[in-house]
């Protein structure tokens, strides 16, 4: 059995989280057995199902965002100290992968780090030590290109590769039945909904601006954001904009959902207006209820929706564009049907839990041939 120390600097990211679930569900099956480390401890953790005897928490892992890129050696020498033993040392994301790289050095582990981030700018990319990097794994090809790009191409020897999320079809669909929040209303009207973090990037603002037009063109429509804001600075902004718009008996803001399901499922249109994003679990999961989506064509998006096939697919912070793609499917049932069903294939056949697993811990397997070499 080997043996892979996991570290994630943001463990209030329930993306995140969940995709961490999914590998130690698969684990076992494997070979590997699966230890994290955070900087805090976070009720999502517990929620989610991560396994508290498996868990260290490390405040230093957050310490590297906090500085700026100042290194502080202790907190190196502590997930030195925890590595020995492992086989792997995984960065879930770029943030801690300049703590992992040095302390695995110390430790002679193996370091893979998960590119999920799409920056705008090469300086994040840079700054945390992608370039140093052996063994990289991006969520989509165009985020793969990005890093690369940033960082003037990866060094020799580099293995660099896509890896698609795959997401539990049978674990949605079970927990989908549980009963939906009262936050939502009356569900016999037309429901329009965004799932995930209400930050910029997932851009909540685009969909609030784009509901008047989606309420003249279909009254007794109701949007729901799904989700918890990053702050309550954003979140009063937010809830300004939809009282100014006259919006509130429209918008429904539920907070996070340990359960999202329930209201993904209730949704007549999933939407996902990101200004970045990679390769959103939010749209992986509603395409395993079969939902109709419109989105952003950014990031990994258009890789994981055909559009015109399983998905409608429109120009990012666009209101007009937004609001048009939402009420063409409003106003058109059996396209709906259709984008769903569509959607739910695409699923199926390119993005399985079991194709996500294997590939991940196939990655892990080779940075350990190769830390053998």
């Amino acid at each position: 059995m080997r043996r892979a120390l996991i570290t994630l600097a943001h463990p209030q990211h329930a993306g995140m989280l969940r995709a961490l679930r999914v590998l130690d569900d698969a684990a076992a099956r494997h070979g590997w057995e699966l230890r994290y480390a955070f900087p805090a401890s976070h009720a999502l953790l517990d929620e989610i199902g991560i396994p508290a005897e498996r868990t260290t928490i490390l405040p230093g892992l957050a310490r590297w965002r906090r500085l700026a890129g100042a290194l502080v050696l202790p907190d190196v020498l502590r997930l030195a100290r925890l590595a020995r033993g492992a086989d792997v040392l995984y960065s879930t994301t770029l943030s801690t992968f300049p703590l992992c790289h040095l302390a695995g050095g110390i430790a002679r582990c193996p370091q893979v780090v998960h590119v999920y981030s799409s920056y705008g700018s090469p300086r994040p990319y840079r700054k945390h030590w992608l370039a140093r990097a052996r063994h990289v794994i991006a969520p989509s090809a165009d985020s793969l290109d990005l890093a690369r790009r940033a960082v003037g191409g990866f060094r020799a020897g580099t293995c660099a590769r896509v890896i698609y999320n795959g997401v539990d079809v049978a674990r949605i669909v079970r927990e989908s039945e549980a009963p939906p929040p009262d936050a939502l209303g009356r569900l016999e009207v037309p429901l329009v909904g965004m799932v995930g973090n209400l930050d910029w990037r997932k851009n909540p603002a685009v969909l609030i601006e784009a509901t008047p037009a989606i309420r003249e063109a279909v009254p007794g429509v109701r949007v729901a954001l799904v989700g918890a804001f990053p702050d309550a600075e954003s979140e009063s902004r937010a809830r300004q904009r939809v009282e100014a718009l006259g919006l509130a008996d429209v918008v429904a803001v539920t907070g996070f959902l340990a359960n999202p399901f329930p209201v993904v499922r209730a949704l007549d249109v999933l939407v996902h207006p990101a200004l970045r994003d990679p390769f959103p679990l939010a749209l992986l999961e509603g395409m395993a209820l079969a939902r109709p989506i419109v989105a952003s064509a950014v990031g990994g998006i258009p890789e994981m929706l055909v559009a015109g096939e399983s998905a409608v697919l429109v120009p990012p912070d666009d209101p007009a564009a937004l609001a048009a793609g939402i009420v063409g499917l409003l106003r058109d049932p059996a396209r709906r049907d259709a984008l769903g069903a569509a959607a739910f294939d695409r699923l199926r056949t390119h993005f399985t839990l079991d194709g996500f697993a294997r590939a991940m811990f196939d990655a892990f397997e080779q940075a350990v041939v190769d830390g053998a070499a």
